[in-house]
């Protein structure tokens, strides 16, 4: 965001006017600030998590060495959404640009974003939140059993004596832990915190060697993002935003291969919009004051067959109107400081 301020250093040779002129803005016409007002984005984030179960080497020789009977024999991986967030954007409208005539109104100290969105009159730079576009993912650490065998393990001629022997060193492990614990151990840790730190190494050591025999399960945290620019009249039910399979997770919302993930948006008619009869002639604005949006509000919601995502009502600029703030509240000696919704375009505070 920058931060446009304008001091007009020779007023006191110019006519003053007490007034805050705004036009609609004609490229190399316009003397002034211009400014536009935004269409609103949705911008949404689903959230999922792929849970990849693989068995392990020595998974044959679970049950006689560990007595386990339910080790992972197959490799398999289960996706599964988990939620969704929604945001809302603005994105600048080329119908609603405007110029502000530069005079003594203090009107004149004004912020932009980056994109020429009004943010702010006579107040301080503020931030915009920004979305990670596309997709992103986390995944659980796994620790590398190798690390952990011993020379003889490693020398091993065989997997059954290499299943062996890991056993053996699993146990060992679990005798240490039951010795540091007791207090019998020979090499004691010096103090509580060197204890946790033992125990806690010793833990590691034997899941690491255990997957070996039980399997692995690893979880995986998916975000993948999506964005829908509504349109004026917009009434959407059920349309698919995305589908999702259980095996493959995220496919494109024509593959088949996934169900679907719908979404609807429902206007709410919170606003009146003047018919062009209601409107007249007045389509050439040219009016004293600041050009603003009361954005109309909007039902949406996303959901599966069986499950609900999200489902709240959000502030759209495109479903409401645009009006003027008086050129009151910016005349000569006034300090307003009006403060507007990026995402909308409408006034979020005014300080006088």
């Amino acid at each position: 965001m920058r931060r446009i301020l304008l001091i007009i250093a020779t007023l006191t040779a110019l006519p003053l006017f007490a007034q805050t002129e705004v036009n609609t803005f004609y490229s190399g016409t316009n003397e002034g600030i211009t400014y536009c007002l935004p269409d609103t984005r949705i911008e949404i984030t689903v959230n999922a998590v792929c849970i990849t179960r693989t068995p392990g080497e020595f998974n044959r020789y679970a049950e006689r060495y560990l007595r386990v009977n339910n080790a992972i024999t197959e490799t398999s991986s289960i996706w599964e959404i988990t939620g969704a967030d929604v945001t809302t954007t603005g994105i600048p409208n080329a119908d609603k640009m405007y110029t502000i005539r530069i005079n003594n109104s203090t009107a004149c100290n004004i912020n932009l974003c980056k994109n020429g969105i009004i943010s702010g009159i006579n107040t301080k730079e503020t931030e915009i939140a920004k979305s990670d576009k596309g997709c992103s993912l986390q995944k659980s650490k796994s620790t590398d059993a190798a690390q952990y065998m011993t020379e003889e393990m490693l020398q091993a001629t065989s997997t059954a004596k290499l299943a062996e022997l890991t056993a053996k060193e699993i146990y060992a492990i679990r005798e240490s832990k039951l010795a540091i614990t007791r207090g019998t151990s020979e090499n004691m840790p010096k103090d509580g915190e060197s204890m946790h730190l033992v125990l806690d190494e010793l833990d590691r050591q034997e899941k690491a060697l255990t997957e070996l025999f039980t399997g692995r399960t690893d979880t995986t945290y998916f975000s993948h993002s999506y964005t829908l620019e509504p349109e004026v009249g917009c009434d959407t039910t059920k349309a698919v935003l995305f589908r999702f399979s259980r095996k493959l997770g995220f496919v494109d919302k024509d593959n088949l291969a996934g169900e679907p993930v719908y979404y609807n948006l429902r206007d709410m008619k919170t606003v009146h919009i003047p018919t062009p009869e209601e409107y007249g002639k007045k389509k050439v604005l040219k009016k004293e004051g600041v050009c603003y949006n009361i954005p109309g509000k909007a039902e949406f919601a996303i959901f599966t067959r069986g499950k609900k995502l999200y489902n709240a009502e959000i502030y759209i600029a495109q479903l409401g109107t645009t009006e003027i703030l008086s050129k009151e509240l910016f005349k000569k000696g006034a300090t307003t400081k009006v403060t507007f919704d990026t995402a909308t375009g409408g006034i979020t505070s005014i300080e006088k």
